[in-house]
């Protein structure tokens, strides 16, 4: 929809220019009137002030029209072409020939079509320069008005007349004119160098905006370099600092063999001991074992999951949270008899506590309320976290999701690692934000089971 407006809007401006361009000429009827007073006043007189005058008057109305002709016909070309391409070029020389065409034949002009042609090749030429980019129609303009002006100066040279150059009646006049008066002199010095200093002009300005677009592109291109090596580098420092835990961690499985060998051994040789208090000992010591084994299967294969009562499972996060120094109410509201949650405990437990935590930084010491939901919402259980702190800015909520993506330079796991592991349990997370007011997480983990309530407030203030 915003490609078409955008080829839409400059063809139907460019319509309307066109349309007043060939009404012009009749509409400046009284502009040819002030050039031929002029230009008879001079003969009468053999003033070349008033030749001057007139010529200047028939720069600007010429100027003008043929202004009104190039813009307009480029706005309604470019509706239909892309401006670097072929295409364009052939479009533009033959819609612009054409209407000059018209007007000649309709206005009984004789202009001459080499000025033109001339014309059109040294824009286009120019054009190149200056591709598309988000002031390009102005800078076309600009362009395009310094270089009529010098091809309008190149009409009233009399030596140029022989090349087809000022063939229409009013040029004919002046350079007449100017020959009577000063034989070809002013006419011939002056407007020689008012072209070369406008035609330089845009040649200089369009050398300027292809040298600054240059560094626009370069900018960006460097920009987008820094971004994707950022991303880069932190997957890789991700990847090595994931691997060396990995590592740590399959490690640790080492000792916990031989901790609970030791163990066995030990109740064997104080198996027919009636010392309750070592036996009940040496089995929680046993079971402690059991769960630390199957905490570090969960950390090192992210597919390992089992069930888990919600409330279980919150407690286990809460359990992992500081609050004591914060000034934050947290209130949990969880719906009764929900059906249990199958998630790899650790890393879920790690993606709740992420968001949890966020909210907490965001408030910076200052006071603040978190809000967990829990209820079942169709066949999803819905985690919902809210808090009252100071919001996502509008700018940033395509970019949270990101790799590395921090709004306090920080190098934590971040939302990226949330979403994976949302998605890893076939789960969706949405986000709304309002600055100034709050931000909402809400999570849904796929189930189908039946639904219930319980309430827990707590308040670490």
């Amino acid at each position: 929809m915003a490609e078409y407006k955008n080829n839409t809007i400059p063809g139907l401006i460019g319509i309307f220019l066109l349309t007043y361009g060939l009404f012009f000429p009749s509409l400046s009827a009284e502009w040819v009137s002030f050039i031929i007073d002029r230009l008879q006043e001079s003969m009468d007189i053999m003033d070349s002030g008033q030749l001057l005058i007139a010529s200047f008057a028939y720069i600007s109305r010429n100027g003008f029209l043929y202004f009104l002709i190039y813009f307009s016909t480029l706005l309604i070309v470019s509706a239909l072409a892309k401006t670097d391409s072929t295409a364009f070029s052939f479009l533009y020389i033959g819609a612009t020939i054409t209407v000059v065409f018209l007007t000649n034949q309709f206005y009984g002009e004789s202009s001459s079509y080499a000025p033109h042609f001339l014309s059109l090749g040294l824009l286009l030429t120019l054009n190149t320069y200056i591709t598309k980019q988000r002031y390009y129609y102005l800078t076309f303009a600009v362009i395009l008005f310094f270089l009529i002006t010098a091809m309008q100066c190149l009409n009233l040279i009399p030596l140029l007349s022989q090349w087809s150059f000022g063939a229409d009646d009013l040029a004919v006049s002046l350079k007449t004119a100017d020959s009577f008066i000063t034989e070809d002199q002013l006419f011939t010095a002056l407007y020689f160098v008012l072209f070369a200093i406008f035609f330089l002009i845009a040649v200089i300005f369009t050398l300027l905006v292809h040298l600054f677009n240059m560094q626009i592109t370069t900018l960006k291109r460097f920009q987008v370099q820094e971004k994707e090596l950022k991303e880069t580098r932190y997957a890789l420092t991700e990847s090595k600092v994931y691997e060396e835990i990995h590592s740590l961690v399959h490690d640790l499985k080492t000792p916990l063999v031989s901790v609970r060998g030791l163990i066995s051994l030990i109740e064997m040789k104080y198996e027919k001991s009636k010392d309750k208090k070592l036996k009940d000992y040496l089995t929680r010591v046993d079971h402690s074992i059991e769960k630390m084994n199957e905490m570090i299967s969960e950390i090192l294969y992210e597919n390992t999951k089992k069930e888990i009562h919600v409330d279980e499972f919150l407690r286990y996060v809460i359990s992992h949270l500081t609050l004591d120094d914060q000034k934050i109410r947290l209130e949990m509201e969880v719906q009764e008899d929900l059906p249990c949650i199958h998630v790899n405990k650790i890393r879920f437990a790690r993606a709740i506590a992420n968001l949890l935590e966020n909210a907490i930084i965001s408030f910076e010491g200052k006071a603040g309320f978190i809000q967990i939901n829990v209820k079942q919402v169709n066949d999803t259980i819905r985690f919902q976290i809210k808090d009252n702190g100071p919001g996502i800015k509008e700018e940033l909520m395509q970019e949270i999701w990101k790799e590395g993506f921090s709004t306090k330079d920080s190098s934590g796991i971040g939302l990226s690692f949330v979403k994976r592991v949302v998605e890893n349990h076939h789960g969706t997370i949405f986000v709304t934000s309002t600055p100034g007011s709050h931000t909402q997480m809400d999570i849904y983990l796929p189930v189908s089971s039946e639904q219930g309530g319980a309430h827990y407030d707590i308040d670490y203030r």
